[in-house]
């Protein structure tokens, strides 16, 4: 293997030389003595997955990682060493396992064995100190029952009339006809609705542009660079560093006031929070509220205007298909209800959920996901050892054609039924995870995109501006390029 890996690496630099300053030569010859050197004392047991080579392919630039991610080389491995192999990446192994059967093992793990905490400490700057990642296992999951609290079926109803209270205002300060970048309209639209159903009327209706503009530096300081060096001195770690502290201020003059005033009642996920208590019967901090919920938000926010702009991309560019269908639905489900879009009416859209679901096998905003082994594990034969990193993706897992026939077709029927793909091996689709941290917000996701997309299907016509659009791999979370340009025509017969 050493022999090979020389070779390939004196091919490439023979071949590169005449192109090379001294000074740059200089620099190559010694990035390739460390790279060779590491090879060669870096050793895996025998029963290690295999180890897919991506060291040449790199250097020759046959992975385009800027335009189009690190998924085709992934796709790659999958191809030629099955559904369990390892990367190397400086000094660890990175391990991907593919497809429903490897899934078991990630998601089923406990947490002894396989952690989250120790692959997402870049989102302590921004969550805080002692909070969720940053927290002892303990109070970790007492925390997350807080949040699961917050986001039940009793809440759920009461954030329905929230959500279809801010979008219809919303919609009905668009033109008859017009053009609009769907990614910007719903980023501002969702920040509203979460405000309004997460954050507390005291935000949404006093300082809420204020609020936007910290929540903007938070988000512009959680970037690739921030997974590897959370804390480097940068002026985008700087700005969201002083938004972290600008925010918990407003956060503590909220909080003090409901505490003051216990005799308001308030239906949101702030006063879920303020009302919680550990296992030993304390309260969290107001800086340990202010965490949680922006945590919820992270997790809600990006992905909900990311799938919501996948979504209505592809229901206009397949429209010939779906469109009379989810009208067809819709009138029904809104006849049924008198008009009314609530939970239950919500709960009965079964194709809208469907073709959002698809949307999220099609288009997975976070396209890895990862923990630290703290214990080996083993699967099929393999070891994957202590202090390697374990990945799934859900991009590479939702388009294995054995589990999700014609897998590059928008189809949202293929969740529909008695024999719907997903349900046939479980851990099929893992666009929210799964196991016992499968995503907590799900169902707000649910709740929230097929509500704004239930109101545009009734009010608006659509068409394309331009081609679809590419993912963009360059943010944490993957959405499409923008701008992301549709025509819209308001209809003069809703429903």
């Amino acid at each position: 293997m050493i022999q090979t890996l020389l070779s390939e690496i004196l091919n490439f630099f023979t071949l590169s030389i005449t192109k090379l300053t001294t000074n740059s030569i200089i620099l190559v010859i010694l990035l390739l003595l460390l790279i060779i050197i590491y090879y060669i004392s870096y050793t895996k047991p025998s029963n290690a997955p295999p180890c897919f080579p991506i060291l040449l392919s790199i250097l020759c630039r046959k992975y385009d990682f800027i335009n189009k991610g690190p998924l085709e080389l992934i796709q790659d491995g999958y191809k030629s060493l099955g559904d369990i192999f390892r990367i190397r990446l400086f000094h660890r192994s990175v391990v991907f396992l593919i497809g429903p059967q490897a899934h078991k093992i990630f998601f089923e793990a406990k947490d002894t064995q396989l952690s989250q905490r120790e692959v997402y400490i870049f989102t302590i700057p921004v969550f805080g100190k002692n909070i969720v990642y940053d927290a002892s296992p303990k109070i970790m999951q007492q925390q997350l029952k807080f949040m699961n609290k917050g986001l039940n079926l009793i809440n759920m109803k009461a954030h329905v009339g929230k959500i279809v209270m801010e979008a219809e205002e919303w919609f009905n300060k668009w033109p008859q006809t017009g053009q609009i970048d769907l990614i910007k309209e719903f980023s501002e639209l969702i920040i509203l609705t979460a405000s309004r159903c997460l954050l507390g009327k005291e935000i949404r209706e006093n300082i809420h542009q204020e609020f936007a503009h910290l929540y903007q530096q938070l988000s512009d300081g959680m970037s690739h660079l921030s997974f590897f060096f959370p804390n480097a001195p940068t002026n985008a770690h700087k700005k969201r560093n002083l938004a972290r502290i600008k925010i918990s201020k407003i956060f503590e003059k909220i909080i003090k006031q409901r505490r003051i005033n216990q005799e308001i009642q308030y239906d949101d996920f702030l006063q879920v929070l303020i009302d919680a208590r550990y296992l030993d019967d304390s309260i969290p901090t107001d800086d340990e509220i202010t965490g949680l919920l922006l945590a919820a938000l992270f997790a809600g926010q990006h992905t909900s205007n990311i799938t919501s702009t996948w979504m209505g991309l592809l229901l206009i560019k397949y429209k010939s298909k779906w469109m009379s269908k989810l009208l067809d639905e819709q009138k029904q489900i809104m006849n049924k209800y008198h008009g009314e879009l609530s939970l239950e009416s919500l709960f009965e859209m079964n194709l809208l959920h469907a073709v959002m679901k698809e949307t999220l096998r099609l288009y997975p905003p976070l396209v890895f996901l990862m923990r630290k082994v703290l214990e080996s594990i083993s699967y099929n034969g393999y070891i994957i050892s202590k202090g390697d990193i374990a990945v799934v993706s859900p991009s590479i897992a939702h388009r294995i054609s054995d589990v999700f026939k014609n897998p590059d077709e928008f189809n949202p029927e293929r969740f529909l039924g008695e024999n719907a793909e997903d349900q046939i091996e479980k851990f099929s689709f893992i666009a929210f995870g799964g196991g016992r941290h499968s995503c907590l917000g799900e169902r707000f996701a649910y709740l929230q995109v097929k509500t704004i997309w239930s109101i545009l299907l009734r009010k608006f016509d659509f068409e394309l501006c331009q081609e679809h659009p590419e993912p963009d791999y360059s943010t944490l979370v993957v959405g499409p390029k923008a701008p992301c340009m549709v025509k819209f025509k308001r209809k003069i017969d809703s429903f």
